[in-house]
C-alpha cells in the first residue's frame, strides 16, 4: 500500500524549499514534519528568487495508491523575509481557493487552508526561520482552478482554486474517509446557511430526480452508498427534515434495513423486493419473474402489468421512511420518493 502525502504536506514542504532558498540553501529534498510528528522527504521540483524579492519553491503532489485528481499537480509556495520577531503570516494566491459560505472550519473571505495544514506550514518554518526575521507566505497552485472543478469545492462554497488540506500529513488509500468528510462537511455547511430540509440523493439519477420535483441544489445532498452516514450526520447537526430520493435499486436496500448501499457491503434487492411484494399480494403468476429478474428496474418494469403495482410502491416508500425514521430516533420528518429510470416516479411516503 503506497501512501501519498496531502496538499497541506506539499504546501509545508514548498515552504521550507523557498526558506532555505532565502537562506542560501539549495536543497533537492526537504525533511518536511507531520501533524502527528513523524518527518518524510519531500524532492523539491524547483526554487528560485523573482525579479520582486521573493523567494519560491515547488513541490510535486504524490496521491500515492489514491484516485486522488490533485495527483501530480505542482503546489509552490513564495516568501518575503522583513525584519521582526518571527511572525509568520500565511495567505492563498493562485490556484487556492477561497470560501464564500458559512459552516466550514474557516469563515467567508478567508483562503482554503485549513487550520491543521496552516499550522504545520508555521511549525516546520519556525524550525528554521532566524530569530529576529519575519515571514510572509503565499501558496499557490498553478493548475489550481482548472483542478477545482473536478472536487466537490463549488458545492462548499469554496471558489477559484484547491484547498490546502489534510490532518495527518498523509494520503491513504481509497477516498471513503474524504468522502464522507465532504458530504458532513456539506451537511453541517447546509444547515448553518438556514437549509434544515436536507434532501439525500445517491448520486446524479437521484439529483436530478430531485431537481425535476422542484428541490435546488442548496438543499440536495449527494450521498454516494453511505446513506446511514449521512442521516446520522444529519440528526447529530440538528437537521429538521429529511427527504429521501432515490432510484429503485438503491432504495430496496434500505427497506431490508441496508444503510451502506454499496454492492461490495450488502446486497439483497432481489430477496427484499421479492418478500414485500408476496407480503402485498402478489398474484403467483409474477413470483418466477420476479425472482429471476436481474436487477429491480427490470421488476418495477414486470410490475407495470399489476394493477397493485402503484399502491405496491407506496408501501415500500412507507417501509422505507419507517427504517428511516427508526434510525433518526424518530427526532426528525421524513419522506421518501422511489424512482425507477425508464418509467420515472413509482411511488412515495410524505408527511
Amino acid at each position: 500500500m503506497k501512501l501519498g502525502i496531502t496538499t497541506g504536506t506539499c504546501a509545508s514542504a514548498a515552504a521550507l524549499g523557498a526558506l532555505f532558498k532565502a537562506l542560501g540553501k539549495d536543497p533537492s529534498y526537504v525533511k518536511t514534519e507531520l501533524p502527528n510528528g513523524e518527518y518524510i522527504d519531500v524532492e523539491i521540483i524547483q526554487a528560485g528568487v523573482r525579479s520582486d524579492g521573493h523567494y519560491f519553491s515547488m513541490v510535486k503532489k504524490y496521491a500515492g495508491d489514491d484516485p486522488d485528481v490533485t495527483d501530480g499537480i505542482l503546489i509552490g509556495a513564495s516568501l518575503l523575509l522583513t525584519p521582526g520577531n518571527q511572525n509568520i503570516s500565511i495567505i492563498g494566491g493562485e490556484g487556492v481557493g477561497k470560501l464564500t459560505k458559512p459552516g466550514l472550519y474557516l469563515e467567508p473571505g478567508e483562503w482554503a487552508i485549513n487550520p491543521v495544514p496552516k499550522k504545520q506550514i508555521t511549525e516546520n518554518l519556525l524550525r528554521f526561520l532566524p530569530k529576529y526575521w519575519d515571514l510572509q507566505v503565499e501558496i499557490y497552485v498553478p493548475n489550481g482552478r482548472k483542478i477545482a472543478t473536478q472536487t466537490f469545492n463549488s458545492e462548499l462554497g469554496i471558489e477559484g482554486g484547491i484547498s490546502i488540506l489534510g490532518t495527518t500529513g498523509r494520503v491513504f488509500p481509497m477516498s471513503q474517509s474524504s468522502f464522507m468528510e465532504t458530504i458532513r462537511l456539506q451537511i453541517r455547511q447546509r444547515i448553518a446557511l438556514g437549509f434544515h430540509t436536507l434532501v439525500l440523493v445517491p448520486g446524479n439519477y437521484g439529483e436530478k430526480f430531485a431537481q425535476s420535483l422542484g428541490w435546488n441544489s442548496q438543499h440536495i445532498i449527494r450521498t454516494s452508498g453511505y446513506i446511514g452516514f449521512a442521516l446520522d450526520t444529519a440528526r447529530i447537526e440538528k437537521a429538521k427534515r429529511i427527504v429521501m430520493i432515490g432510484q429503485v435499486g438503491k432504495m430496496v436496500k434500505i427497506a431490508g434495513g441496508i444503510f451502506n448501499t454499496h454492492n461490495e457491503v450488502a446486497d439483497a434487492r432481489r430477496e427484499i423486493l421479492y418478500a414485500h411484494l408476496v407480503r402485498f399480494g402478489l398474484p403467483n403468476e409474477y413470483l418466477d419473474d420476479i425472482w429471476n429478474a436481474p436487477t429491480a428496474e427490470q421488476v418495477s418494469q414486470i410490475l407495470t402489468k399489476w394493477p397493485s403495482a402503484s399502491q405496491f410502491w407506496n408501501s415500500l416508500a412507507h417501509e422505507i421512511a419507517q427504517k428511516i425514521r427508526k434510525r433518526m430516533k424518530n427526532q426528525l420528518l421524513v419522506e421518501v420518493h422511489i424512482f425507477s429510470l425508464k418509467q420515472g416516479f413509482l411511488g412515495k411516503d410524505t408527511l
